[in-house]
């Protein structure tokens, strides 16, 4: 992928309410993201992290929940630009949809019309880039977390996405399948160029893959905003009494 395809991210006073609630899972975020950043999103529970995730991706229908301001995906609705997105959830499980490991892969390249014959080689391709240890007839219902963790990411990777958005998606894992699965979203994230939004309890873990850290809180928008070192060394203290994961700090 070309690093000038880079997405560019733009919230202006954005917010969001779920219907029936009174308050606003996300509000007042004014946050800027450049083609090719690396974030961390931090946050404490309920502060509107996968909210926020799942917008981007143009999961969330307006007509179904209560948005005001603007959150634009170079430039366009989400919706209008999901196309140009890529998203991995936390469990992995959700995110497969046929049988075979080969047709999970090619589901998203046949709902995008690529050509039949392209799809095949791009399945192949895609596999081969996450290390997947099987063939494409695989039966995804054999698969472990990690392994399917791995399709799913063929599955993104296959789609050349310009902007990847990752919602804990090593939470379901044991330690040595987290740490497999995170060296190889460096690995897909350096090969894409894409700009990236992390969203990840394992902080410690996840800072060689970010170059810089954004905390919400619930209903208030971003809190802090910076490189990892000195968000960490200036808010950290701060940001664990507030409930947030931060290294070497566990949250109160």
């Amino acid at each position: 992928a070309d690093g000038a395809r880079a997405a560019r991210i733009e919230a202006r006073g954005w917010g969001l309410r779920h219907p029936g609630r009174r308050d606003w899972a996300l509000r007042g975020l004014d946050l800027i993201i450049e083609p090719g950043e690396r974030v961390l999103l931090l946050g404490p529970s309920g502060a509107g992290k996968s909210t926020l995730l799942a917008a981007l991706a143009g999961l969330i229908d307006p007509a179904v929940v209560e948005t005001e301001g603007e959150l634009l995906v170079d430039g366009r609705d989400p919706r209008s630009a999901r196309d140009r997105t890529g998203i991995l959830f936390q469990d992995p499980e959700s995110q497969i949809v046929m049988g075979r490991a080969g047709d999970d892969v090619a589901f998203g390249l046949e709902n995008r019309c690529v050509p039949s014959h392209a799809i095949w080689p791009s399945v192949d391709a895609a596999l081969a880039a996450v290390g997947f240890p099987y063939d494409r007839d695989r039966p995804t219902h054999a698969l472990s977390g990690g392994e399917q963790q791995r399709l799913a990411l063929a599955g993104t990777l296959a789609l050349q996405p310009s902007l990847l958005l990752l919602d804990e998606p090593t939470a379901n894992l044991d330690p040595d399948g987290a740490a497999d699965v995170r060296a190889l979203v460096a690995r897909v994230v350096d090969r894409l160029r894409a700009t990236l939004v992390l969203v990840e309890h394992r902080v410690d873990e996840s800072l060689p893959m970010v170059d810089r850290v954004v905390s919400l809180a619930a209903g208030a928008g971003v809190v802090v905003d910076g490189p990892p070192h000195r968000v960490f060394r200036e808010h950290g203290t701060r940001l664990a009494d507030a409930g947030v994961w931060v290294p070497d700090q566990p949250p109160a």
